[in-house]
């Protein structure tokens, strides 16, 4: 009988695959726009009671109706991720511009 080799490079792409069908999964559950909408309700609530306020001539102070700053949450190796993805977007594009000359010049 063979012995299965462990071959790092299908594991690892094995977990990004799995990786990929959360996240996707979590777009068409509608995660994503169910945060935004909830956001919206809170902004337009905020709207509505400033608005009450203005017309009852209450004095009003704006900032408190404004969303507070969202927290930082980036850590080294999120900024790590986000440098790498985009010097690989930066790689492909120029990959593909040569490409394209290329292929220019050959007709």
């Amino acid at each position: 009988m063979k012995k299965k080799s462990n071959n790092i490079v299908l594991k690892i792409l094995g977990v990004f695959f799995l990786i990929y069908i959360a996240l996707f999964i979590a777009n068409l559950s509608g995660y994503y726009e169910s945060q935004i909408r909830e956001n919206t309700i809170v902004t337009e609530e905020g709207i509505k009671a400033f608005e009450e306020k203005i017309q009852n001539g209450e004095s009003v102070d704006v900032t408190s109706y404004l969303n507070k700053e969202r927290e930082d949450y980036s850590s080294k190796m999120s900024n790590l991720g986000d440098s790498l993805t985009n010097n690989l977007e930066n790689f492909i594009v120029k990959s593909m511009g040569f490409m394209s000359d290329i292929v220019k010049s050959l007709f």
